[in-house]
């Protein structure tokens, strides 16, 4: 299962984020990127000269998160946006503590307005927007709590699939052999 936390990419959201990242579920933590946190080290550890880079940076580190989660069948909550090429199965948004508003990113919209002229750029910009959340949420710990639990949900039905059509060649093995026997 994959979950997008829309969220703002700015300096703000990442006391946001790390609260949401701190009250997961232990098993939950390992599955979860948190592109606000992600631009915050970046900036602090001069990976990225200023939060523009940082923007960038943690798309495209997302993309490799996201990549990689895929590759390995894992479950992702990712806290931030994404290019909406990539998909979801479930995108809600966090945008402040105290109350549920709708998902805006005044961050990310001034970054287009800059790069608007930059066809690669604009292409790692074609974000999410409100209009694909299906929930709006506040409070950490509450949210934190709704993404444990609705991450476990997940019927993996490609594992399922895949498990299935093992024992169903081990059965038609099985009678292959019984018949010639």
């Amino acid at each position: 299962m994959k979950i997008l936390v829309l969220m703002p990419l700015d300096e703000k959201s990442t006391f946001m984020s790390a609260g949401i990242y701190k009250y997961l579920s232990d098993d939950v933590k390992d599955h979860c990127f948190s592109m606000p946190n992600f631009m915050d080290y970046a900036v602090q550890t001069k990976i990225s000269q200023n939060w523009t880079y940082a923007l960038f940076n943690s798309i495209v580190a997302a993309e490799s998160v996201y990549k990689t989660a895929e590759k390995e069948g894992d479950d992702l909550i990712i806290i931030g946006n994404m290019p909406t090429s990539y998909h979801f199965d479930l995108i809600v948004n966090f945008q402040d503590l105290a109350e549920s508003l709708p998902y805006e990113d005044k961050f990310v919209e001034k970054i287009k307005e800059l790069a608007k002229d930059e066809e690669i750029l604009m292409n790692k910009l074609n974000l999410y927007e409100n209009k694909d959340s299906s929930l709006a949420m506040h409070n950490v710990e509450a949210t934190a709590k709704f993404l444990s639990d609705y991450i476990k949900t997940d019927p993996h039905l490609e594992k399922i699939k895949e498990e299935y059509e093992e024992k169903l060649k081990q059965w038609t093995q099985s009678q292959k052999s019984t018949i010639l026997n």
